[in-house]
């Protein structure tokens, strides 16, 4: 498992499924065009499950990949390196798990294993980032409004609703 653990992996797996999607989104619209439909009809019927996720599969590839290579700069401080890795790896696990079906469709998964070894890397690598989080957040910086914490504010004290407490 240690090596789904790697932003790597998820990469690798989204240059498989962009390629696929492609060639499918091809195939698809050649046989809407052999069968008589218009341009129109041919890539209207094309859309919903091949060109639609193509293009979808292709901006996730994109963030991830700037994300791969960004943690990978000289310039990013090496003290952030190792949080910055695992949430990378976790944004390409998790963004990629929604695409399961397609990965087991094109027969780049097969059997029970890779869809536990993607899910129990996310779980860990969301384990390892807990520790983080306040951090994590604190990049963002939304306001207190916008994150509406049960918990507390950015000054850090709790919030008490209860005027008994």
């Amino acid at each position: 498992m240690a090596e789904c653990m790697d932003s790597a992996v998820p990469l690798a797996a989204y240059k498989w499924l962009v390629c696929f999607l492609l060639e499918e989104s091809h195939n698809r619209m050649e046989e809407q065009r052999a069968s008589g439909k218009d341009e129109f009809q041919a890539r209207n019927n094309s859309q919903v499950y091949y060109c639609r996720s193509l293009a979808i599969a292709y901006v996730e590839h994109s963030v991830l990949q700037r994300f791969h290579d960004m943690v990978a700069e000289a310039d990013t401080p090496a003290s952030l390196r190792p949080v910055l890795s695992q949430l990378c790896a976790l944004y390409g696990l998790w963004s990629l798990s929604s695409h399961m079906s397609t990965l087991y469709q094109g027969e780049y998964f097969a059997g029970r294993k890779p869809a536990e070894l993607v899910q129990t890397a996310i779980l860990t690598l969301c384990s390892q980032l807990k520790d983080n989080a306040v951090s994590l957040v604190d990049v963002f910086a939304p306001p207190d409004f916008i994150l509406n914490s049960a918990l507390g504010q950015a000054d850090g004290e709790v919030r008490c609703t209860d005027s008994s407490l």
